[in-house]
């Protein structure tokens, strides 16, 4: 494994601790070759302070996004770029 995929598990890790911390549920994380996916699900009384950190977690990666399932909740997303994250 070489540094940059390291640095990039390590970031992908501390994102989503933010994203458990601010949701207070675990989040999923799928690793390809090129990125690391992690999806948080959102309750729904979120007050502004979540709100915030979970804004803050998602401009740490490359893209990021927000999806209603098929449930009515919804879910957050962001994808560290393997390549692209600073050593």
């Amino acid at each position: 494994m070489s540094s940059a995929e390291t640095h990039a598990e390590t970031h992908a890790a501390a994102v989503a601790a933010q994203l458990a911390a601010a949701t207070g549920g675990e989040p999923r994380l799928h690793a390809t070759s090129d990125r690391i996916r992690i999806e948080a699900d959102v309750p729904e009384d979120l007050g502004p302070e979540p709100q915030a950190a979970i804004l803050s977690a998602l401009a740490q990666g490359a893209r990021y996004g927000h999806q209603r399932t098929h449930g009515g909740g919804d879910t957050v997303w962001v994808e560290i770029d393997r390549s692209e994250v600073n050593e």
